[in-house]
């Protein structure tokens, strides 16, 4: 296994899919390579959230950030009933330690005929690696939002805007003009990306984040 850092400064230059975006965004990524087997894969994980974490004390202390993670499913029972006894949270719960994520919202959306939730919830630092494997997991479904500024949380106005902005036509988070409206405020924002032995941990900002 190997692991680095790369920084781009035009992140529209090396990703496609932002190639119509503002080329003031930026792009940091912790990339791990050769990761031919699946524990590999989650020491890189843990790897590459203290990478970040490093990364981010560079910048600015660590006190000052705060995180937040934006989270879709949808219905993957026979009863929409039991969905919206599970609704979001109390669904994920059923897989993940959830311990530290505060602030937790969710709200009912359709796409198509689909029922979905869609939520946020903000966590600490040291909740930064079950966010990360989060996001590895289902990078359609979630993505970690990250703000260095000192007040309080907001996540009401995010989740809003991500609602604005509403879910792909497959029920996925938007994920491309979330970081194109979000990076545009100060935010940055991290997604996942994965090939056969490459995994990346990526997150985009604009000079407004340092």
């Amino acid at each position: 296994m190997k692991t680095y850092l790369e920084e781009h400064s035009d992140a529209t230059r090396i990703f496609p899919w932002l190639a119509d975006a503002n080329s003031s965004i930026r792009c940091l990524c912790v990339v791990g390579e050769m990761l031919l087997f699946q524990e590999e894969i989650v020491q890189f994980k843990q790897i590459s959230s203290e990478m970040f974490r490093d990364e981010l004390a560079k910048k600015h202390a660590l006190s000052t950030y705060r995180f937040y993670v934006v989270v879709c499913v949808r219905n993957q029972f026979q009863s929409k009933r039991i969905f919206d006894y599970y609704k979001l949270w109390r669904l994920i719960e059923r897989e993940e330690m959830l311990e530290g994520f505060t602030t937790r919202m969710e709200v009912p959306v359709q796409v198509g005929k689909e029922p979905y939730y869609v939520g946020i919830a903000e966590f600490g630092i040291e909740q930064l690696t079950t966010a990360i494997e989060m996001i590895s997991d289902s990078p359609a479904m979630y993505t970690i939002i990250c703000a260095n500024h000192d007040r309080p949380s907001h996540c009401q106005e995010l989740l809003d805007q991500v609602l604005d902005i509403g879910l792909t036509g497959c029920g996925g988070l938007p994920v491309v003009e979330m970081v194109t409206t979000l990076t545009a405020q100060g935010y940055a924002i991290c997604t996942w990306g994965s090939s056969s032995e490459e995994q990346e941990l990526q997150c985009f900002y604009t000079a407004a984040f340092l």
